[in-house]
């Protein structure tokens, strides 16, 4: 009769040191085992499941299932079962297009199972747990003791992240910094009804490279807007670095473009929107800097930026409405994103673009739906009729806090025609 494996308990910071004594990891059941050529007694402090010292223990099944459903729960979408492994991963939430990822999650085994989960999108950042009540032996007490293992794996797993976008700014930085300025007949900006590129720049395959930068004018990280709409938040992996799984996390919470300035210190007034397109049609409809924040769920951390640092500066957030998801049933959560930022700073102004029903069935969300299907004199209109700032009779004349849009050369231009 064969012998059965000996499987070992070996928590996630132990991993390596198992591998390195010679424990093998059981792929299907998704364990690390003694092997039977090996004294089972190199393995001897894994041996026995340390939840069995902590009077619980939980089935792994269920572990990944309830794992799952939190994640879920926060817009995740989970293909099959989460990996605890300790690692970031990075998945699409309900309300992403194309190629976006803005969820992401971390989770571990070892000890109290436990993990972190973040929608990037609706700004949900939250540590999850293994609710007490799935374990198989009723305890009615769950000591301070393992509440402190928790807290201290999940200020772990956070110092991971923060070394990981480090890493990740800085290559991003250098491809920045050597990118070509993009082609004004770009295919997305022509599709937003522009003909300027709007100081931005391009990676090698023609994809438009937005900065992402914190307050203090440091790139974290760029949005990535494909030709065909697509975006993406963050490295593009080569070949080899997926086959030596290399790993990236771009930073996003926070950070922000400014259409029309260097830098926030040469922004009078803060004017914020979600995507790039709508704070382009902004900043042309009143010839201002406007600030692109991404999407609504990281409005709320840039205002809370921008207050900490200038506090004295007016705050105006141009928001999207959602009304097609609202009609559906669904929150309208560019409209409500906006109100709950303005319920935590009331001095806060909130502009809507005014839509009707016909409208958003239509697909008309955002300012940049109404400069293409009713021009730039009706987004100047509804500004104006919602008591912002007068701007079409006294345009600002452009000096060295602004940026003019650099036109691409000649020979750029040519090679972008024949689709380089």
């Amino acid at each position: 009769m064969p012998q059965k494996r000996i499987y070992l308990y070996v928590p996630f910071k132990d991993k390596e040191k198992a591998r390195l004594l010679g424990a093998m990891w059981d792929k299907k059941e998704k364990k690390w085992f003694a092997p039977k050529f090996l004294d089972k007694n190199i393995f001897a402090q894994w041996l026995h499941p340390p939840y069995h010292k902590k009077e619980f223990s939980f089935d792994e099944q269920e572990i990944l299932s309830a794992f799952k459903l939190a994640l879920e729960k926060q817009g995740l979408i989970i293909e099959g079962l989460p990996v605890m492994d300790g690692k970031i991963h990075r998945v699409k939430t309900t309300t992403d297009k194309g190629r976006e990822t803005s969820g992401a999650y971390s989770g571990f085994l070892n000890e109290y199972p436990a993990g972190f989960i973040q929608n990037f999108k609706t700004n949900v950042k939250e540590n999850w747990k293994m609710p007490l009540e799935k374990a198989k032996q009723n305890i009615t007490n769950y000591q301070d003791s393992n509440q402190n293992l928790n807290t201290s794996s999940n200020n772990n797993i956070r110092q991971d992240i923060l070394e990981l976008q480090e890493k990740t700014a800085l290559k991003i930085e250098e491809e920045y910094n050597k990118a070509h300025w993009a082609y004004s007949n770009h295919p997305y900006l022509k599709k937003k009804g522009f003909n300027e590129n709007f100081y931005l720049k391009q990676d090698s395959r023609g994809s438009l490279l937005i900065p992402l930068k914190d307050e203090n004018n440091k790139i974290w990280s760029v949005q990535r807007i494909f030709p065909n709409g697509d975006k993406i938040i963050g490295i593009i992996k080569t070949k080899e670095e997926k086959e030596q799984g290399i790993e990236y996390s771009a930073r996003k919470s926070g950070c922000f473009h400014i259409v029309g300035a260097k830098s926030l210190e040469h922004c009078k007034e803060f004017i914020i929107t979600e995507g790039f397109a709508t704070a382009a049609t902004i900043h042309k409809a009143l010839n201002k800097p406007v600030i692109m924040g991404v999407d609504a769920g990281n409005l709320l951390k840039i205002v809370e930026v921008l207050k900490s640092k200038f506090n004295d500066i007016p705050i105006t957030l141009i928001a999207d409405n959602d009304k097609k998801r609202e009609l559906k049933g669904l929150p309208n959560i560019g409209i409500e994103s906006a109100k709950e930022i303005q319920q935590q700073f009331p001095d806060t102004k909130i502009i809507i673009p005014q839509i009707t029903a016909k409208e958003a069935e239509q697909g008309i969300s955002d300012f940049n739906d109404i400069f293409l299907i009713k021009g730039l004199d009706e987004v100047k209109k509804q500004l104006r009729v919602i008591d912002f700032q007068e701007t079409k009779t006294l345009p600002l004349k452009r000096d060295s806090k602004t940026l003019e849009n650099p036109k691409p050369t000649k020979e750029q231009e040519q090679s972008f025609s024949r689709g380089r």
